[in-house]
């Protein structure tokens, strides 16, 4: 029995075609998997915001963008293959690298809380102008600076009345981590 040449060309083509879709939905689902494990690694991320653990949390947000890249990358080379998902995947892929944005500014906000300390300042007489390495502030004593950076700062206290006449001190004062420090000046009348 001989098999007709028809027969065996519409094998083939229908062979072709399975072929095809069995690719397009392999390429789908390698799609799908990268981005269960973007998400997966953002919950992570979001775990370790929870308890504040701003290092790890660093780390893990730059894998986080490296994931996200990869999938933008593999969409960008493979996704013609699966072109009902394409987009879908692509847009996932911008809303991360969005979201590792957030993150950035929430590790920014807890860097600058950690490297920023205080100072209580009282002086005798009281409402006396407060300045900072030179620059008039708008305070008066007493007053409690709680957002200094960790260094040493130079301050100047003035005060100005009919009755005293014009009263100044000026001092250095280390400004430490961890530390709310309380300084009582009085201040000397400049001759």
């Amino acid at each position: 029995m001989a098999v007709k040449p028809s027969k065996v060309k519409g094998t083939m083509v229908l062979d072709i075609v399975k072929f095809a879709f069995d690719i397009m939905q392999t390429v789908a689902f390698m799609m799908f998997i990268q981005e269960e494990a973007l998400q997966i690694r953002g919950f992570g991320v979001i775990t370790l915001i929870r308890e504040g653990l701003v290092d790890e949390v660093k780390k893990q947000k730059e894998e986080f963008i490296e994931a996200a890249n990869n999938l933008k990358t593999f969409c960008d080379s493979w996704g013609w293959m699966a072109p009902y998902v394409r987009n879908t995947y692509l847009n996932y892929a911008q809303a991360s690298l969005d979201q590792a944005d957030s993150w950035q500014a929430w590790i920014d906000a807890k860097e600058a809380e950690t490297a920023k300390f205080g100072i209580r300042i009282v002086s005798s007489p009281t409402n006396a102008r407060i300045y900072i390495d030179g620059a008039r502030t708008d305070y008066l004593t007493p007053h409690t600076f709680h957002d200094l950076p960790e260094k040493l700062t130079a301050f100047k206290l003035t005060y100005e009345s009919t009755r005293r006449g014009h009263l100044e001190y000026e001092d250095d004062v280390l400004i430490e981590a961890g530390k709310l420090k309380e300084v009582r000046w009085v201040l000397e009348e400049v001759v």
